[in-house]
């Protein structure tokens, strides 16, 4: 094809000497050389029709013609086929090898796109001016894959302007040349290669290639899926979601904006459910998947999320640790952690501990908020603390095991089945279970459901006697006991006198004093299988394990 355009007429510019305006003429070139032009209506033919009347004095040939219809703005180029039938035919689209992408926008269906000597599509717009200034014919032409060549007519063919969106507005009668040579595709459905046709039960998987029969075969086209052997709008599939605006999978589920509702396609339909994070969790979509989705240290499945940080020494025993020693736990309510003594290598390991008594060297005659936010030193001597045991013992089902070593050296020990304490707005009240162990008596129990008690704050039920000062210590002091009689053996050291009385508020007091200057103010554990009756303790730790 020759790469300039073809005109059928003399056509000259001057410049109107009035402005700046370009004016076409058109004019008849004389031999005489006359200085004057003959002015006349612009002469350019509006279709490929007029290209080949105006040229028909001269070899007609099929090519590129510049041709300019009513209204139009400017001539533009066009491609006129003059070898079909009589002639006169102006292409409008041309495909031939695939090389002229057709998948484009708006504006370039409107302007046109391609080259007219091979692939193209002419514009919406040119085609607009084009059928709206004379009654036109529109033939397609068509060629399968093996040469075959067949085409269908309408014999009366326009379309709207741009405002109307390029309605087809008319198509007139259809005429086939061969009816035996088209396959028609049922509604919603292309004669194409495409592979990735794709269906209401499995919207995200392409039909495989390797199933079709044939190279081109009718398939859904654009936001159609296919159902029962129907192609169907996306909207009409069972399992189609308004909110996400497409159609979930077999098995598959969407979570709304708020993560209060889940979707699921079951059976080929949407069954809806309410939804809630954790409080672990954050609603939020993530690689296109809205969900709950478990915070930082929690995992799970956004419902329920539970801590991958150890929530106390067993959970880091089972993970592997195997030392004693001091590490940070996170029991619930303490995302930034705690410090603990683990006691890993003796008792089954796993135990945390959260109270030792060994020397004097830690004063446990203190106030409320001391047993409150805990005192000494991890590795030593130490009261955890009651906020932390209060956590800690509320998110599982802990037991309780008491280490005792007496004035002889020998070592017992108490186990009680269950153990926690209430918050601080219940004054950390005790509950233990059943007891075992072999220190022969349960010293814990008379305590049970008491309040804890402190010199500064004196919850022990009695309002006229403080025995968290007459025991000199903090525990789950039980109201008080008095005898007449005060006996002076060492046996009795849980007595304290109070002028000519004795007094006492349980059989137990492990946060006594170290070595008790007086009966009563001794930490000890009251029991005839301890030597001296479990007066004066060498050794004691409490410690906890999940049950």
């Amino acid at each position: 094809m020759e790469n300039f355009v073809k005109v059928c007429l003399t056509v000259l510019t001057i410049w109107n000497l009035f402005g700046t305006e370009m004016v076409i003429v058109s004019a008849e070139v004389r031999s005489s050389g006359s200085s004057y032009f003959v002015f006349q209506q612009p002469a350019y033919p509006r279709d490929c029709k007029e290209v080949s009347n105006a040229c028909s004095s001269t070899h007609n040939a099929s090519e590129v013609y510049l041709i300019k219809p009513d209204g139009y703005p400017e001539p533009f180029e066009a491609y006129c086929d003059n070898d079909l039938d009589t002639g006169g035919w102006t292409v409008l689209q041309r495909r031939i090898l695939d090389s002229v992408n057709f998948n484009r926008s708006w504006k370039d269906f409107r302007n046109g796109f391609g080259f007219l000597g091979s692939e193209f599509w002419i514009g919406n717009e040119k085609i607009a001016y084009l059928t709206n200034q004379k009654r036109y014919q529109l033939r397609m032409d068509f060629e399968n894959v093996a040469g075959e060549t067949y085409y269908v007519t309408y014999d009366d063919f326009r379309i709207s302007d741009e405002w109307g969106k390029y309605y087809i507005s008319s198509l007139g009668k259809f005429l086939i040349s061969d009816e035996l040579k088209i396959e028609w595709c049922p509604a919603n459905e292309i004669f194409s290669n495409e592979t990735c046709e794709r269906t209401c039960e499995d919207p995200d998987t392409c039909i495989s290639a390797t199933s079709r029969t044939e190279s081109e075969q009718c398939v859904c086209v654009s936001d159609y899926l296919r159902e029962q052997g129907q192609c169907i709008p996306l909207n009409q599939c069972n399992c189609f979601v308004d909110e996400k605006g497409s159609v979930l999978g077999v098995g598959d589920f969407y979570v709304n904006s708020g993560c209060t509702r889940r979707s699921t396609c079951q059976n080929n339909q949407i069954i809806e459910a309410s939804y809630q994070c954790s409080d672990h969790a954050t609603c939020a979509e993530r690689n296109g998947v809205r969900k709950c989705y478990c915070n930082t240290n929690y995992e799970g499945d956004g419902e329920t999320c539970t801590s991958v940080l150890p929530k106390d020494c067993y959970e880091l025993y089972v993970s592997g640790t195997r030392s004693d020693g001091v590490y940070t736990i996170y029991p619930d309510g303490w995302s930034s952690g705690i410090q603990v003594y683990c006691e890993m290598e003796s008792n089954g390991g796993g135990w945390t501990v959260f109270q030792r008594r060994s020397s004097a060297s830690v004063d446990f005659y203190l106030g409320w908020l001391d047993y409150k936010n805990g005192f000494g030193n991890k590795n030593q001597d130490h009261w955890l603390g009651n906020k932390y045991i209060h956590s800690m013992t509320n998110q599982k089902t802990y037991q309780l095991r008491i280490d005792l070593r007496d004035s002889a050296s020998s070592s017992y020990y108490a186990i009680y089945s269950t153990f926690s304490i209430t918050d601080e707005a219940d004054k950390y009240r005790l509950s233990v279970g059943s007891h075992s162990g072999n220190t022969g008596n349960d010293r814990l129990s008379y305590n049970n459901n008491r309040q804890f008690s402190t010199k500064d704050q004196d919850n022990d039920g009695y309002s006229s006697y403080d025995c968290a000062e007459g025991h000199r210590g903090g525990w789950w002091y039980r109201y008080y006991y008095y005898y007449s009689y005060c006996s002076t053996s060492g046996y009795y050291c849980y007595f304290f006198p109070d002028g000519s009385y004795c007094r006492y508020c349980g059989y137990s007091n492990l946060n006594g004093d170290y070595d008790g200057s007086t009966r009563g103010t001794y930490m000890f554990w009251y029991s005839s299988s301890l030597n001296t009756y479990g007066c004066s303790l060498q050794y004691t730790d409490m410690k906890i394990r999940p049950v």
